[in-house]
């Protein structure tokens, strides 16, 4: 389930939960209820983070379901090999906790999105979200919009992650329909994500599952 190469993100333990630092890093190796992993890297600074025995985690990472894995974990030590490592605690599968798979995760959020054609069907525009999952997003529409379903389309989208860093992903992307609706003044268009960067997937499975938990403590239901 967890593999050599995986990428894990670990979360301090600190009880304020809207300063919470997040590291990202790597599994290099596994013996029994042990993990090697690199350095991790503070996700907002870019910095190596350093850490004493016994600090505590809330690790996560993506599995081969496409399904995000949680788990707690605690760091043990650190070993001297061909690369520095720490070695953290692994709990066993049976306490990982699976939030659900990335393709049904689709949470509402007003990301700013700016839209460009392939070629010149239409002029390019900024608008925002209505929602976003893994595999796509629901675009809110300019009133009056020449936008064509059935055609691909250039999407960046700003991110802005729990720690406060804006992520900015290029995507190419597939317009599946126009959804009009009487209780709202604007259209909004059903977008798939096509040849989609893994990594950018990854970043924005996460941002959903932060924002999921966002709306859950302000007592917001989806």
């Amino acid at each position: 389930m967890l593999n050599i190469g995986d990428t894990i993100y670990l979360e301090l333990e600190d009880g304020k939960d809207d300063e919470k630092q997040r590291f990202k890093c790597r599994l290099v190796d596994r013996v029994r209820e042990f993990l090697f992993i690199d350095y991790p890297i503070n996700d907002r600074t870019k910095k190596v983070g350093f850490f004493h025995d016994g600090t505590e985690f809330s690790a996560s990472f993506i599995g081969k379901d496409q399904a995000v894995y949680l788990f707690q974990t605690q760091l043990l030590g650190r070993k001297k090999a061909r690369i520095p490592m720490l070695v953290i605690k692994d709990p066993g599968k049976e306490k990982y906790i699976r939030i659900q798979r990335r393709q049904h995760v689709r949470v509402e959020a007003s990301i700013d999105v700016a839209v460009h054609p392939k070629n010149d069907e239409f002029s390019p525009f900024v608008s925002v979200t209505g929602d976003i999952s893994g595999g796509g997003i629901a675009l809110v529409l300019p009133r009056v919009h020449k936008l064509p379903v059935g055609k691909n389309i250039t999407c960046w989208l700003a991110l802005q992650m729990q720690t406060g860093e804006i992520k900015y992903i290029q995507v190419n992307c597939h317009v599946i329909r126009i959804i009009s609706t009487k209780d709202s003044p604007r259209d909004k268009a059903s977008i798939q994500f096509i040849d989609i960067n893994e990594n950018d997937r990854q970043t924005i499975v996460r941002y959903c599952y932060e924002r999921q938990l966002y709306l859950r403590k302000k007592g917001i239901t989806e």
